[in-house]
């Protein structure tokens, strides 16, 4: 078994925050208060960022669902809501493949159940090879601002400072698991709970017609549209994502 590291805070019917690439759990700081109050919210560190060690080499997002999964049932929780923001909606979608009858809800943050583009495949392999060449820093400290519409937000250094702290081995583990992860549509179909989406309508990666048409084929879905976020919404607009969250949840 994977140890993964994880924080929890609050009291309540259970959330797992995924973070996103290339962060750690700390990423949900400031996000926690907003939501414990309502919940017992737990943010672990994906396998390799963090306080989790690393997962062999050559693993797949698969793999790190295996070893979230491990961790939920190692803690006897079950009927839990997962919220992913941007991999770690990759990560959730992998999971529920897997054991879609242990999830309550999902929320995608920022995310897709779409597989890389070639366009994007291309680019993510380009990005290996440049943290091969220059190392993961040079990477995180130039990838950040375009994650937010404002590019002079506060939160910009903060979370450079949490993605800097990513090492060479786990950036580019998780860039091409994620370039070769599948397409999740099926899994989406397949999932009788519901699913909330929450866009940025100025997210560079992730346009606003692809999360309607993959909400379309949801069973039972909502849909929140960020007016003047990007990638970033827990940074940009944490009281309004939390609300949506937990209004979302306490309808489930």
């Amino acid at each position: 078994m994977t140890p993964i590291y994880f924080r929890e805070q609050g009291h309540g019917a259970p959330i797992l925050l995924i973070h996103g690439f290339p962060f750690h759990g700390r990423i949900w700081d400031d996000y926690l208060g907003l939501l414990s109050n309502n919940f017992l919210v737990i943010t672990p560190d994906l396998p390799g960022f963090g306080q989790s060690p690393n997962l062999a080499a050559s693993f797949t997002l698969a793999d790190v669902a295996d070893a979230l999964l491990e961790f939920l049932s190692s803690k006897k929780i079950e009927n839990i809501a997962l919220v992913g923001h941007s991999l770690g909606g990759y990560v959730a979608l992998s999971m529920l493949e897997k054991k879609a009858a242990l999830f309550s809800a999902l929320v995608l943050f920022h995310s897709t159940s779409y597989a890389d583009s070639q366009e994007k495949k291309d680019s993510r392999s380009k990005v290996v090879e440049f943290v091969k060449k220059n190392g993961a820093e040079a990477f995180t400290t130039s990838f950040i601002p375009p994650l937010f519409a404002n590019q002079n937000h506060p939160a910009i250094e903060k979370v450079r400072r949490i993605a800097s702290q990513a090492s060479d081995e786990a950036v580019i583990g998780y860039t091409l698991a994620m370039r070769d992860r599948p397409d999740q549509i099926k899994t989406l179909e397949r999932f009788k709970n519901p699913t909330l989406f929450l866009a940025g309508k100025k997210d560079p990666g992730i346009p606003f017609d692809s999360v309607l048409k993959q909400a379309s084929y949801c069973q039972n879905h909502q849909i929140h549209l960020l007016e003047n976020a990007a990638h970033m919404g827990m940074f940009e607009f944490p009281e309004e994502t939390a609300a949506q969250i937990k209004d979302f949840l306490a309808q489930t």
